[in-house]
């Protein structure tokens, strides 16, 4: 697999993760998917609106690193990304750690992702 896509990727995950606890919800709207569906750790599941709603009202407290361990499967315009990323809540300084898999689907000239879900790594 070409490393751009790998690349292509990482990177829209980067946009998503920076625009988290930044004003409004940014690139976020065009990269997510109308059909999108994210199912969070402790397994509460949320379409589209509701994860945007959600995401809105994190704080630049919140900061999340990553991703890292970025590995992905391509299947024609449909992609399979597989990594990690942690989630850091400032003043505590909590670390949560967590890995990831996402369904992105090559559409309109770019990527949106169909699905996130994510799991805590028990350290």
């Amino acid at each position: 697999m070409p490393d751009d896509l790998i690349d292509q990727l990482t990177a829209c995950y980067r946009d998503w993760f920076d625009a988290i606890g930044a004003e409004g919800t940014g690139p976020l709207d065009s990269m997510l998917a109308e059909e999108w569906a994210y199912t969070n750790y402790d397994g509460l599941v949320r379409d589209k609106d509701e994860y945007l709603g959600w995401v809105a009202e994190f704080s630049e407290s919140v900061v999340f690193v990553g991703p890292y361990d970025i590995q992905v499967r391509r299947y024609g315009d449909v992609a399979l990304v597989l990594g990690g990323y942690r989630v850091l809540h400032a003043p505590n300084d909590d670390v949560l750690e967590l890995r990831f898999s996402g369904v992105w689907l090559w559409r309109d000239d770019r990527w949106q992702c169909l699905l996130h879900h994510n799991s805590p790594v028990e350290g």
